[in-house]
């Protein structure tokens, strides 16, 4: 039997989030003003111009993370203000070496090859992990948000003992 699900989540905004929005505005008013004590003909299009850009900016803080398992293979798409969908990674569950509930403290002081975030929160709050060796990124830890259906999903294709490791008992 084959197994698909699928998994939409809406990342929260943080604090980070909320003061670059705050700097493209800054910015954005600082370049009208300039463009009025220095251009004044073309202040109408620059005003029109620094508007779209501010719109377009901001709307992109707006993320959406979808997760895949199909037959194994968990999949991670970011999408950017409902439009644009950009892989972030692909995994076979059979390589993960190391899963479980997500504590910073724990994975702060190990070297990976790349630390990959996709979870409803930035600091990864009420969030899983699972290590895994990739080709092209090396060592790679993701921190992701599942909910019961999708770590069910996926709790078949680990190995063995990470299985046991994650969700206690095989």
């Amino acid at each position: 039997m084959d197994i698909f699900i699928e998994q939409l989540i809406k990342k929260k905004p943080g604090p980070l989030d909320y003061l670059i929005c705050i700097g493209i505005i800054i910015a954005g008013v600082f370049l009208v003003f300039l463009s009025v004590l220095f251009l004044l003909p073309l202040a109408i299009l620059v005003l029109a111009g620094v508007c779209y850009g501010a719109y377009y900016l901001i709307r992109s803080r707006s993320l959406e993370f979808e997760y895949s398992v199909t037959n194994g293979d968990i999949t991670i798409d970011k999408i950017i203000a409902k439009q644009k969908r950009k892989r972030v990674i692909s995994v076979d569950a059979h390589a993960v070496e190391e899963m479980g509930k997500y504590n910073p403290q724990k994975h702060r002081a190990k070297a990976y090859g790349k630390r990959i975030v996709v979870s409803e929160t930035q600091d990864g709050n009420q969030a899983w992990y699972f290590c895994a060796r990739q080709p092209e990124m090396g060592n790679v830890l993701v921190v992701f948000s599942p909910d019961e259906r999708t770590l069910n999903a996926i709790r078949p294709f680990l190995p063995r003992q990470v299985a046991k490791d994650a969700f206690g008992r095989y």
